[in-house]
Formats: structure tokens, C-alpha cells, sequence
């Protein structure tokens, strides 16, 4: 695929979730949405804002944000009124997720020496699964995982970035590597080569970070990934 099919893929997918038209994120103006599968949510790729919202909120968010351009409906003082309303609702804004895309597959992650290298499939990757440390960001734990690469030292493994498949077609990628092994280069290393495997499955890589977590945002972007759209979800207080 092309940088722009990716993207366009990645609106596809998205609007599936959101029951919407994937034309919708490219609106020359906000888009409302009533819903009853999530209080509240918030996604941009960059040039509307689309919003999902409950019944009992979505005319206030459009009051609010109709003609509010998407960059500025994310700042501190609209996120404070968003808070507010959210929370008399027993709600809050949940973590801010960084949608990235591996849109650069000609970037290239030097290989760390001295460890040895494992390709794991949907079947073999169970093995992972005695190394509790690996379910923090790299495994689920369940069918949706897919693929996984791991980094070896003395016959055990260290770092692991595997892919699940719970965007349907879109694989997301996360990585786990063991404290005293960081700052190697294995984790962009694995994420890179993981990337490669998704996409010889015909599949799309997908990768998501937030930004204050500088060392992952430094991983995506040496592996190839570029962001490509920002979500915010809410949570119950």
C-alpha cells in the first residue's frame, strides 16, 4: 500500500467502530455523532474533529465546538470544560492515544549484535506466554495476538514486540523489553521487523503511543511510523 491508502485504511477501520463514513474525518467542518456505545470520545486526523457522544451530551458538544477549530478543541482550557461536563456524568477524559503508521518501510533500524532474533507466528507465539513481563505492552494473552519478534540473551528472551488483531485488519504493535536492556536499540530493531511481517501478511501496521512518552514516540518514529491521527476516549471516574 501507498502512504495515502494506509491512511485512507486507517479512517476505513476506524469509521467501522464509530458507524460513520470514513469521509467524515476529512469534513471541512466538526462532525456529532449520537451514540450509546461510549460516553464520550474525540478523534482528529489533522483537520476536523469528529465526536461521539452520548445522548445526554451531544448537543452540549456541539454547542461548544461546532465552529471550534479541531487543535484548539484539545487544548487546556476546553479539556478542563470537556473534564467538567464529563465528570457530572460519573465520567472523565481517559489517556490520549497517537495513532502512528508505518509509512516510511524504507527507514531502516540498526540490528543490535550479541543477541539472537525469533520470528513467532499466531501458533508458536504461545510459548511467550510463561513470560508474565511481556503482557505490559507486547502481548494480550489471546487469540487477537498474531505475530511477535523477540530478542534473545542467554536463551531467554528480553525484549518482545508482538501484534494483535483487534482492529480487524489494522495490526497494532506493542513492545515490552526488560529494564536493564533498554536503551539498545532493540526495541525500535523489533518494532521495525515486526512492521515487515504484518505487511507481508498483507495486513497494516499500526502503532499507538502518547506524547509525553518520549523514549516509545523516538521507537515509532526510528521503525518508520509517523503519526497520523490523535483519540481521546473517557473513562468512569
Amino acid at each position: 500500500m501507498t502512504k495515502n491508502e494506509k491512511i485512507l485504511f486507517a479512517k476505513q477501520i476506524l469509521a467501522e467502530t464509530w458507524k460513520c463514513s470514513a469521509s467524515d474525518f476529512d469534513s471541512d467542518k466538526n462532525i456529532f455523532i449520537e451514540t450509546q456505545d461510549v460516553f464520550f470520545q474525540i478523534v482528529t486526523f489533522g483537520n476536523n474533529a469528529v465526536i461521539r457522544a452520548d445522548k445526554n451530551i451531544i448537543e452540549w458538544c456541539s454547542g461548544k465546538f461546532s465552529s471550534t477549530p479541531a487543535r484548539f478543541i484539545m487544548d487546556s482550557d476546553n479539556f478542563y470544560l470537556i473534564n467538567e461536563k464529563l465528570r457530572s456524568h460519573g465520567k472523565k477524559l481517559g489517556d490520549e492515544h497517537i495513532g502512528y503508521l508505518h509509512l516510511f518501510p524504507e527507514r531502516t533500524a540498526e540490528k543490535p549484535a550479541g543477541f539472537t532474533y525469533r520470528l513467532f507466528n499466531q501458533d508458536t507465539l504461545k510459548e511467550l506466554y510463561a513470560y508474565k513481563e511481556f503482557k505490559e505492552n507486547a502481548l494480550t494473552f489471546t487469540d487477537k495476538d498474531m505475530l511477535a519478534v523477540a530478542a534473545y540473551d542467554k536463551g531467554s528472551p528480553v525484549s518482545v514486540a508482538a501484534c494483535d488483531s483487534h482492529l480487524g485488519d489494522m495490526w497494532q504493535i506493542g513492545i515490552d523489553t526488560l529494564p536493564e536492556y533498554m536503551r539498545r536499540g532493540l526495541a525500535a530493531y523489533l518494532v521495525k521487523e515486526l512492521a515487515l511481517e504484518i505487511e507481508k501478511n498483507g495486513k497494516v501496521a499500526y502503532y499507538n503511543t502518547w506524547s509525553a512518552n518520549i523514549a516509545s514516540t523516538r521507537v515509532a518514529l526510528k521503525s518508520g511510523f509517523y503519526p497520523v491521527w490523535v483519540n481521546y476516549p473517557c473513562a468512569n471516574l
